[in-house]
């Protein structure tokens, strides 16, 4: 039997905390909890269900993740989103895991539930990623890049069979206000690591992605709320290209010598 230390990092998460912890302290032996600065019942939430809550100042979203798994006192760990919440098919599969594990890594299945949903639609994209994993055998590295787990050399990986919940919508308000602050992040990787992009982006980023969105990631098996999410992530991956060039475009203007007008 293993133990295991389950991790998440938040802000302002009462409206979706408790329903992720209710399912998680059903098979994590540990839960940490690493916050950003939140100002509502983040922190009361976390100590109802036994959590270990902590405070880390925000520098990106792997770094936050990696601090989180760094605080973990068991060798095998859990990362989770707040709005994430497993299901209690895949609660069960953990725990026969827990009795013996038979690979280093598993991945699962995140599938989008939006109001009304019962379970992520039958015929929808789910992303498929390493959650679960032996912490001497992969990691949650510090990179500047989004939140993955990195597998060393001969680790084993496998699949499980059912579902995380992934209950990211509360309303579009809260949508936009995430996706408006992820892509400043997004910008500053770019930057950061040399990347640029075409001016033709900005006018076919948005058309594409929406095709990809809603046709390829088969937003559209979820109906309404298919259409509307298509339409929100393509305009955010156009803001993001918008971003990248208005951050260039002021650049350029300061660094400008002051015209014979303002020298005087």
């Amino acid at each position: 039997m293993i133990h295991l230390s389950a991790y998440i990092v938040t802000l302002n998460e009462q409206e979706r905390l408790g329903r992720t912890l209710e399912a998680l302290c059903q098979v994590a032996d540990e839960i940490i909890i690493v916050d950003s600065g939140s100002t509502d019942k983040t922190e009361e939430i976390a100590q109802k269900y036994g959590a270990r809550f902590m405070f880390h100042p925000w520098k990106n979203i792997s770094a936050q993740k990696h601090f989180a798994q760094e605080q973990c006192q068991n060798e095998w760990v859990l990362s989770l989103d707040a709005d994430e919440v497993l299901s209690p098919a895949l609660m069960e599969e953990i725990k026969k895991i827990k009795e013996n594990p038979e690979a280093d890594a598993y991945r699962m299945r995140i599938g989008d539930m939006f109001p009304g949903f019962k379970k992520p639609r039958k015929w929808t994209r789910k992303y498929n990623l390493v959650r679960l994993y032996n912490r001497h055998k992969a990691t949650m590295p510090d990179d500047l890049t989004h939140d993955r787990v990195v597998r060393f050399d001969g680790c084993r990986v496998e699949q499980l069979k059912n579902e995380i919940y992934h209950y990211s919508y509360l309303s579009l308000s809260q949508t936009w206000y995430k996706y408006n602050m992820y892509t400043d992040e997004l910008v500053k990787t770019a930057l950061a690591t040399g990347k640029n992009y075409s001016k033709v982006r900005l006018i076919t980023e948005f058309p594409y992605q929406f095709f990809r969105y809603y046709f390829v990631r088969r937003y559209i098996f979820n109906g309404t709320w298919g259409l509307v999410m298509a339409m929100t992530l393509a305009y955010f991956r156009f803001l993001k290209i918008s971003k990248f060039f208005e951050y260039k475009m002021l650049s350029a203007e300061k660094s400008l010598p002051p015209s014979n007008d303002e020298a005087l």
